[in-house]
């Protein structure tokens, strides 16, 4: 397992977007396509780009610090809090002193952090190997309704407490304390799974979401990925589902296309909804599709015209809203949105949003990109991605603060989930030019039922938060969040 190991795909290629297309075009502005009237609409745009108008409650942050590569995820506890999973090298600072790898200063490992709702560690856990040769990388986690911690990682020479794993993939589920209940391996020895999302149902069922090439066995036989008319076979995007135990119950797989899977999502109802790209006539489109309790096709919804990526998807009440980044331009509920140039590359984050029954209801468009997106109970939709500052692109964003010189500049925003109405929105400066991929490097939220959120995320080189400069320590930190309602 290489170092910076990006948590959206494993292989790196699907964060080229930003590469594909350099060119100008015009445009058309994002606009929330809804059921207002159109001068509603216009009204919402003008009131949330106003100067100084959305000012997001921030809380409390904290610099969470190694001397190498840092990445990871969060997801709520379901206890009011939040449960982060962070890789690092060697060590970390998760706020209250440095944790060790326990195979020394070169080894990988993990670590799991509970935080309150006030950003205070309240319990931290640290798995890894006790030799360099080894490796522990968590790839996703989620909480179920039990409070039990779901993992899937790629672990090597690594007891999780039922002895060393030899080296694999394995699906693994703790209690609430990081005491091992069970541990799954994943076939991948005909083939490649990469998992970017798990979610768990109101039965404490398991599902994970994301890419297969070739033949993998989960558990309940062999599934295999799309064939290739002239021999071969390409990438699918799949979904497969797990009881509270661990035993496989099914899996679905895109065969009918080349695509991937990186964001999925699950309803009060146990549909299961899942977000990524496929590969229409010449480019890729971003897709939402929603599968049963059991695994069949109920809706499937593209963005035709747009060339980019679905990264992820949640579900509140009656709607389902998707978040990603494309070029060119595609329709929603009678709205046209554009991607533009920022920084030179022309790239739009996109939000739209369903119904539980796959019409289309609001979106809206701006630069640059957008990186996750979660629901509250309290009809709140948190984003949270990266910016050009002084662009006008902005959009409905508004005015924000930041360096023009990067594309890196962190923002949080959040929108109500009926109409898309802008809540408010809050911006971060990054320094120094863009490392790797233009952009932010990752992103994940966590919310509370209440609405409160929190955001884990990777910064390289310098973010200013508050009157804070923080500095990375090796070549990317972790900046966590909190914000309230």
């Amino acid at each position: 397992m290489g170092k910076g190991k990006d948590m959206r795909s494993e292989n790196g290629a699907w964060k080229a977007l930003p590469l594909l297309l350099a060119m100008g075009v015009t445009a058309c502005g994002g606009g929330a396509g809804n059921e207002q009237a159109p001068s509603t609409q216009a009204a919402l745009a003008q009131e949330a780009s106003g100067p100084g108008t959305w000012n997001g409650p921030l809380k409390w942050a904290q610099h969470l610090n190694g001397p190498d590569d840092n990445n990871g995820s969060i997801v709520s506890d379901r206890d009011g809090g939040f449960l982060a999973l962070l890789n690092f090298v060697g060590s970390i600072d998760l706020g209250t002193g440095r944790l060790v790898a326990p195979g020394g200063p070169t080894s990988n490992a993990m670590a799991l952090a509970r935080y309150d709702v006030h950003g205070h560690l309240k319990w931290s856990k640290v798995f890894g190997a006790q030799s360099p040769e080894g490796t522990a990388f968590g790839l996703r986690h989620a909480v179920d309704r039990q409070r039990d911690i779901i993992l899937f990682v790629e672990a090597n020479d690594v007891d999780f407490g039922g002895g060393a794993l030899p080296f694999g993939r394995y699906l693994v589920k703790l209690d609430s304390q990081g005491r091992l209940r069970w541990s799954r391996p994943i076939d991948t020895s005909r083939g490649y799974a990469g998992v970017n999302r798990i979610v768990t149902g109101r039965d404490n069922t398991i599902a994970l979401a994301g890419e297969l090439a070739g033949t993998v066995d989960f558990g309940g036989g062999p599934v295999s990925s799309r064939q290739l008319p002239e021999g071969g076979q390409t990438t699918s995007a799949f979904l497969t589902k797990f009881s509270p135990t661990g035993t496989n119950l099914w899996t679905f797989v895109d065969v009918e296309h080349q695509s991937q899977g990186f964001g999925a999502t699950v309803d009060s109802e146990g549909n299961l909804v899942l977000c990524g790209t496929v590969f229409a006539e010449v480019h890729t489109e971003p897709f939402v599709l929603m599968l049963s309790p059991e695994g069949q096709v109920r809706w499937s919804r593209r963005l035709e015209g747009a060339l980019g990526f679905a990264f992820s998807v949640a579900t509140h009440g009656n709607r389902v809203v998707a978040v990603g980044t494309f070029a060119q331009s595609f329709t929603f509920a009678g709205h046209t949105h554009t991607a533009v140039p920022n920084g030179g590359i022309e790239q739009d984050a996109f939000i739209v949003a369903f119904t539980r029954q796959g019409e289309q209801r609001w979106a809206w468009n701006f630069g640059f990109s957008i990186e996750d997106v979660a629901m509250d109970e309290k009809d709140g939709v948190t984003v949270s991605g990266s910016y050009e500052a002084g662009s006008g692109d902005l959009g409905v964003l508004g005015s924000l603060p930041g360096n023009p010189e990067t594309l890196a500049n962190v923002y949080v925003a959040k929108f109500d989930r009926v109409h898309g109405k802008p809540l408010w929105t809050r911006g971060f400066t990054a320094s120094g030019a863009d490392t790797g991929s233009p952009g932010l490097e990752s992103a994940s939220i966590a919310v509370t039922k209440d609405g409160r959120s929190a955001i884990l995320g990777q910064f390289t080189q310098r973010l200013t938060v508050g009157s804070e400069h923080w500095q990375a320590e090796g070549r990317s930190d972790f900046f966590l969040l909190g914000f309230d309602r």
